[in-house]
């Protein structure tokens, strides 16, 4: 390690913590989004996704992470595959975490956007109306470009300035959720919970709607319950290393999993699941508020709160660290020399100022396809699409981490963790789920259900070209770009490069 490594930025464990429920994407409009879309039995989504997908997750990256000969990497995900599954497929896994994160932008700014809105009129009408408006399609797309691009400063400020700003967001989306949950408490324990006139009968079991947008919707809440992987991107910079670094992890899935499923029961108790269906992405958190007796001028605060949430955290952190994960780490001068150049702190500038034209390219993209869709419409497609891509990375490390336990003897697979002891018959069987739910997922959200083609044909079209289509065409890049790269380093088998 140099000088200059050791003198990096050092953050506690209570910033980690926090710094890794800002990036998980730790808000309440998450829970909301899912309960529009799969109603009483939201709870049971989470609950099931917790148990068989996340807390299982979570332990095989800790595992991943205490492999011995890879300690000195600064990024973790395409290191572990670098050595585990070969130096090609762990570039092409890489890249695939690069690529498919961009798609989570798309979804985000205008996201952040509709939360400026409501912070300025508490009028859900007027704002979902003036949202819908094609004419104001133009002004989603330039803002949202014009907030990528401040993410993408900050981020080149690298982990100091990243911490300070995803800390305080997790503090913020933390504080708003625990204000729901305490005000659903109090709102129940003294008076039953009524809409529009009528008490709110809660159900937490509902036949199971497994139709092709149920399915893909199930991405969503995978997605919110990982990205832990890419926190390893900062396992440098906490103090207390490994320990607190795996400390941080278990408290961050543990304490997310359990909030995220009380707050959807809470969500089950305040308001119908038929009436949450029909206000939509948009409106329903804001409504969920007012059952709880708050006044209408509160939809400013929370709007303002899930802005500072949005943009100071998810999009601060996904702005950064895949784009470190996969410069980093590439083979040296597979991108060229100034792509992969990167700073005393191991962040790669010029790696972001490409990631933020390539993320204005596909916003502009998107919006021309879904130009004369409804903002509810739109907001459900990228959801689809960000959501179906985020589940490839995670197939990558279940294909690495299933070859690790068949090889854990391999002398350079040593490592001082081991997910459900050294035996691979139980770890091997925590990763099935895994992989059954996540390949289905991943179809039902990249590939536009039957009645989308028939409601937007273009629009459809154009979301096949940017997921499936766009992603074959990436592997098939990687791969042409990694062996012309190998026929001018033939010798070159390092697994990670320092800084």
């Amino acid at each position: 390690m140099s000088e200059q490594s050791d003198s990096r930025y050092q953050m506690s464990l209570v910033t980690f913590l926090f710094f890794s429920i800002a990036g998980g994407g730790f808000v309440l409009k998450g829970v909301v989004s899912q309960y529009t879309d799969w109603g009483n039995n939201s709870w049971l989504l989470y609950a099931f996704a917790s148990l068989f997908y996340a807390i299982p997750y979570t332990f095989m990256i800790i595992e991943f992470s205490s492999l011995k000969k890879l300690r000195e990497s600064e990024s973790g995900y395409q290191t572990w595959l670098n050595l585990i599954m070969g130096k090609k497929l762990g570039f092409i896994a890489g890249f695939f975490y690069f690529y498919v994160n961009i798609f989570y932008f798309v979804d985000l700014l205008p996201n952040v956007l509709t939360y400026f809105m409501y912070t300025c009129s508490s009028d859900v009408a007027f704002v979902s109306h003036l949202l819908d408006q094609t004419w104001f399609k133009p002004i989603i797309s330039i803002t949202s470009i014009a907030l990528f691009w401040l993410a993408t400063w900050v981020s080149m400020k690298g982990p100091k300035w990243l911490s300070r700003a995803l800390s305080f967001s997790g503090y913020a989306g933390f504080a708003l959720t625990l204000l729901f949950i305490l005000s659903a408490a109090w709102k129940l324990s003294t008076g039953t919970v009524t809409f529009d006139g009528a008490p709110v009968v809660p159900a937490y079991f509902e036949k199971i709607d497994l139709s092709w947008s149920k399915i893909a919707s199930m991405s969503w809440a995978l997605q919110s319950l990982g990205g832990l992987e890419a926190l390893a991107a900062y396992k440098r910079n906490i103090r207390g290393g490994d320990r607190n670094f795996r400390t941080g992890l278990i408290l961050n899935v543990f304490i997310f999993s359990g909030i995220i499923i009380l707050s959807s029961l809470c969500m089950n108790m305040v308001l119908p699941a038929e009436q949450a269906s029909n206000l939509g992405l948009l409106s329903a958190i804001y409504i969920a508020f007012q059952q709880l007796g708050f006044p209408v001028w509160w939809t400013n605060v929370i709007a303002l709160f899930l802005m500072i949430t949005t943009l100071c955290g998810s999009l601060m952190l996904w702005t950064a660290a895949p784009v470190k994960m996969l410069f980093v780490d590439a083979p040296k001068g597979i991108f060229g020399s100034k792509l992969s150049e990167v700073n005393h702190e191991g962040t790669p500038i010029n790696a972001l100022k490409m990631q933020g034209i390539v993320v204005t390219v596909i916003i502009i993209l998107f919006m021309l396809g879904q130009f004369n869709a409804g903002m509810n419409a739109i907001l459900v497609a990228v959801k689809n699409l960000d959501g179906g891509a985020a589940t490839i990375p995670v197939l990558f490390m279940v294909a690495g981490y299933i070859k690790l336990r068949l090889n854990s003897s391999h002398p350079d697979y040593e490592r001082d963790f081991y997910f459900l002891g050294k035996g691979r018959m139980l770890a091997l069987l925590s990763v099935i789920p895994i992989v059954v739910i996540f390949t289905a997922s991943t179809v039902a959200a990249l590939v536009p259900a039957p009645e989308d083609w028939k409601a937007n044909f273009i629009g459809s079209l154009i979301q096949v070209i940017l997921g499936p289509v766009s992603i074959i065409a990436v592997f098939w890049y990687c791969g042409v770009l990694f062996n012309r790269w190998r026929v001018k380093n033939p010798t070159d088998n390092s697994l990670f490069n320092k800084i």
